[in-house]
């Protein structure tokens, strides 16, 4: 193809091209352009409209094209002139005036907003933004998103406030949390939204098909931009224009993810139960140290087992107890260890860990009846030997 073929585009105040000429077929029969545009190519002596460009390139007409003698059009002559570049170069010339977007994949952008429990998305989207502005200067994505920080950081507080400190002097700020932090998410829907716009807007003149769907926007915000802005990145770098943006991806981890998080809590949430129920019998293991300690030197002086806490010289039971722990009770030969507290696992609340001696050699070992109420599985280590 040659630079005869190509054919200089002028609509709306701004200059496209050139393109292939049946590229702009194309184009013209989806609208992108309204026939009535001015257009040009080598071969005919002015601008004529789009729609009858095909009917109109009978003949040479060496000159180059005069400006757009339009009111509502004025480009300089030389800045249309086919001669001056290859197909190629123009191209890359559209590239390389391209502001480089942020470089960041959009799945990372996506994983740090939820672990930072939206704050990276804060602050991912003022560096998209900012870029925005690069091609844009009229883009207010910026204070939008400005806006929307200063309602987060007056009615996250207020709300944290009207919740743990419950009081009617300030219950009544609750209300006025809550509008704050609903304005925060329509503010930061509009900064999206508006800097999708300003893309499709400002980029239009480079025939790119960037086309931002509005719901999935409307769900990933800052993630789906950054899959736009990468695709941007990598067609400034290769000029590759396929595959399009993330889309399906997107959705395929929006519905994928609730999965991932089941299967990782029924994996966690009973190691997590077993390691709370060991760590509150573990509280008990050390209450009862006392108690087994006073039961040696008992024995020791008596030669006898002692028959209650009073006798081991030990506090009533029901004084010996932690926060899991409700009795520490020293009768029958055994240290009884109760845990009938609110706050103990429902696994061993209202249970009981026994430990019981053994005597030899004048000496005493520890051991957990293996009949015990708590799960032999949770006996503390003193208890395995």
């Amino acid at each position: 193809m040659t630079i005869d073929d190509q054919i200089w585009i002028a609509q709306n105040g701004e200059k496209y091209g050139p393109y292939p000429e049946a590229t702009v077929h194309q184009w013209l029969s989806e609208g992108k352009f309204a026939p009535d545009a001015l257009a040009w190519r080598e071969g005919i002596p002015d601008w004529v409209p789009l729609g009858g460009m095909f009917s109109s390139t009978s003949g040479r007409h060496p000159p180059p094209p005069p400006g757009v003698r339009s009111s509502s059009h004025a480009y300089a002559s030389e800045s249309f002139s086919a001669n001056q570049y290859a197909p190629s170069d123009a191209i890359y010339v559209q590239r390389a005036e391209l502001p480089t977007p942020p470089s960041l994949h959009w799945g990372m952008v996506l994983l740090l907003d939820v672990v930072t429990f939206g704050i990276f998305g804060f602050v991912w989207g003022f560096i998209q933004a900012n870029w925005i502005r690069n091609i844009d200067t009229e883009s207010k994505a910026t204070l939008l998103l400005a806006m929307a920080l200063a309602c987060f950081l007056i009615g996250e507080p207020l709300y944290l406030t009207s919740i743990f400190k419950p009081n009617p002097s300030i219950a009544q700020w609750g209300a006025l949390a809550g509008l704050l932090l609903l304005a925060r998410w329509i503010l930061y829907l509009v900064a999206c939204f508006s800097m999708a716009g300003s893309m499709e807007r400002r980029l239009k003149s480079t025939g790119l098909p960037l086309r931002v769907g509005r719901i999935t926007l409307f769900f990933f915000t800052i993630s789906y931009l950054q899959a736009q802005l990468s695709w941007l990145t990598r067609w400034k770098k290769t000029g590759q224009t396929s595959p399009p943006a993330s889309k399906g991806t997107l959705w395929a981890v929006f519905f994928l993810f609730p999965f991932l998080i089941g299967i990782l809590a029924a994996i966690a949430i009973p190691a997590y139960q077993d390691y709370l129920v060991r760590a509150q019998v573990a509280e008990g293991d050390v209450l009862a140290s006392g108690a087994k300690t006073a039961f040696a030197e008992y024995y020791a002086n008596h030669h006898a087992l002692p028959p209650d806490n009073t006798a081991a010289g030990l506090d009533p039971s029901a004084s010996i107890a932690g926060r899991y722990v409700s009795s520490v009770n020293v009768a029958g030969g055994v240290v009884t260890v109760a845990f009938d507290t609110p706050t103990a696992n429902s696994t061993i609340r209202y249970q009981t860990l026994v430990f019981e001696p053994t005597i030899s050699g004048g000496k005493i070992s520890w051991g957990c009846r293996k009949y015990s109420t708590v799960p032999e599985k949770d006996f503390p280590p003193s208890c395995k030997k």
